[in-house]
């Protein structure tokens, strides 16, 4: 339970200094160069979609030590590659959880907060491209 905890304190750590830096960037860009509103609207979603997929797959590369490790696994057999368990962690971080893939041992807690994670840090990119788009109705 030990490993668990830690990786979920720093893929929580980690997935918030990139956001932060990726909603940075998406109103910096958008501020200093003279773009229309539906220019400043690409930035912003390329930039935090590109930020959410790096995310996701942070927590892909934790599952990944966590197997490794032996503390929790997948229960589907068919769950041997990369890209199983990035999927995995692109459903669960945005909360879709559509349940073909679901986490053993103490991986579930991990998945939690990825769930966690992936909501509050949504919520905050909705929160950043409104300010993009708003801001030039000033």
């Amino acid at each position: 339970m030990a490993w668990a905890i830690l990786f979920a304190v720093v893929l929580f750590g980690l997935s918030g200094l990139v956001h932060v830096r990726a909603m940075t960037f998406a109103m910096t860009a958008t501020k200093r160069a003279p773009f229309t509103a539906p220019g400043r609207l690409l930035i912003a979603l390329y930039t935090l979609g590109t930020a959410h997929v790096v995310e996701a797959g942070l927590y892909a590369v934790g599952f990944g030590l966590g197997e490794i490790l032996g503390i929790g696994g997948f229960a589907q057999a068919n769950v041997d590659t990369f890209m199983d368990v990035f999927y995995f962690s692109v459903v669960n971080y945005s909360s879709l959880g559509l349940g073909d893939i679901y986490p053993t041992g103490h991986l579930r807690f991990l998945a939690g907060v990825e769930a966690l994670n992936g909501f509050l840090l949504i919520s905050c990119s909705a929160s950043t491209i409104f300010l993009v788009v708003t801001r030039g109705k000033e």
